[in-house]
């Protein structure tokens, strides 16, 4: 996933003429060792969390049966 196609100046000041705005965005960089990393302690965690907290019991137990019920 490169960069987007660039705009002509003809594109880009008719955007702008139009209300909007270049906006530049940084996201993580989901295929590093440390996001992955951070993301599986955070995901472990938020799980411990739910444990403790007692939210499995109000998960339902079988859900495949919910479809049969009226």
């Amino acid at each position: 996933m490169g960069r987007p196609a660039e705009l002509s100046p003809e594109e880009r000041a008719d955007l702008i003429r139009r209300g909007y705005r270049p906006v530049e965005i940084w996201v993580p960089d989901a295929t590093s060792k440390a996001y992955r990393e951070e993301a599986a302690r955070q995901a472990k965690s938020a799980v411990e969390s739910d444990l403790r907290a007692g939210i499995d019991e109000l998960l339902d137990e079988d859900p495949e049966t919910d479809w049969e019920k009226p």
